[in-house]
Order: C-alpha cells, then structure tokens, then sequence
C-alpha cells in the first residue's frame, strides 16, 4: 500500500483505542440513489446485514487515489478535520479551523464542495463497476443454476407425466389380463366338461354295445 493510501485510509478509519487516539467517526449516508438488495424469487436467500470491510475500502481508497486531484482539495481537508479532532473543540469551530487553512492555500469553500463532489462521482463509478461486476457473478454462478433447476423441473414433470401414463396403461393391461384368465378358466371349464361328456357318453356307449355282443354270443347259437 502507497503511504498516500495509507494516509488515505487514516482520514476515514475511525482508530481504536489502542492507537491512543479519539478520531472523528464518519456516520454512514444513505444514498438516495443506491440499489437495493435483490434477492431472487426462485430461491429463498436471506440477505445478511453489510458491514464494512477493510478490503473494500482498500478498493476504494485506491480509486480515490488514483483520481487523485492536484494540490489542496477535500481529502487534504478531511485530513485537516481528522487532526483537530483532537483538540477540544467543537464541530463548528473545527470545520471553520480547517476552512481557514484551505483559505490559506487558495481554495474556496465551493472548490472544497466541487472536489467532495468530484470523489463522490469517482466511487459511485466504482459502486457501478463492482455492481456489473456483481451481476455477471450472479449470472454465472445463480442465474445459469435456476435454468438448470427449471430445466430439471420441467423434465420431473415431463417424466411424472409418463410415469402416470405408464401407469394408466399398466393398469390396463392387468385388467385385460385378468379379462383373459377368467375367459381362460371358462374356456377350460367348458372344455374339460365336453371333453368328460364325450367320455361318458363313449364309454356308456361302448358298454352297451359290449354288452350286445356278449349277448349276441349267448343268445344268437
């Protein structure tokens, strides 16, 4: 890290109080123009609380840095704040003490605004490139995984749909089977039962003529 960004970094940390110093704390701001958080209605996300991070104001920090504007402008006076922090004063007369050194330096008190302004556009240009960032990320590891999910959906169904077709049929089919063995036990029955009427009769049949001929034998001399 350049000394300037550690510089930098210094103007907006709030130290701890191991560093043996009281520095002013810079209160978050809510930026009209801020995206909300977007959670995705095809899965359920909670969407955990942010806080800040040292890494990202690493990344900001260097984009400051390298817009970094020539000579005294707003960080050279939040800088100026941060050193009369110390004082016993209060915050009047601290923002008034610094003006009085970037007066000293030439600078006015709407070139101090143009320049607060001028960092403001340099992060909201970051804020937009981490959120295409963001969104490509989001695409490539959510938004390709819910087509699969719906793919996979459509394909469940597709495939529950056969499975109750398949179903249907099977069930149609033990229904013709069964159809089947009940015209096979009749046909059986009927079959079996001819086939012992036959018998009887051939065999009542046979007897009688048997017998005429026994008859025939004895009688007929």
């Amino acid at each position: 890290m350049s000394d300037f960004l550690s510089k930098l970094k210094g103007i907006f940390i709030v130290q701890t109080p191991a560093d043996g110093q009281t520095a002013e704390a810079t209160p978050a701001k809510t930026d009209a123009n801020a995206k909300p958080a977007v959670t995705t209605t095809k899965t359920e996300v909670v969407t955990p609380t942010g806080k800040v991070s040292d890494k990202f104001y690493e990344i900001l920090f260097g984009a400051m840095e390298t817009n970094n504007q020539p000579g005294f402008d707003y960080l050279e006076y939040k800088k100026s704040l941060q050193t009369l922090a110390k004082m016993p004063m209060d915050e009047a007369t601290r923002y008034s003490s610094a003006y009085a050194a970037a007066q000293a330096m030439g600078v006015s008190s709407q070139q101090l605004n143009d320049s607060a302004q001028f960092y403001l556009n340099v992060l909201k240009t970051e804020d937009s490139k981490f959120q295409e960032s963001v969104n490509a990320q989001r695409q490539k590891q959510i938004g390709s995984k819910e087509k699969a999910i719906a793919d996979l959906d459509a394909t469940i169904k597709a495939k529950g749909e056969q499975i109750a077709k398949l179903t249907q049929e099977i069930a149609a089919h033990q229904e013709d089977m069964g159809k089947m063995k009940a015209e096979i036990s009749e046909a059986v029955v009927k079959i079996e039962t001819t086939l012992s009427d036959f018998h009887a009769t051939y065999s009542d049949l046979i007897g009688q003529i048997g017998q005429d001929v026994e008859n025939m034998k004895k009688y007929l001399k």
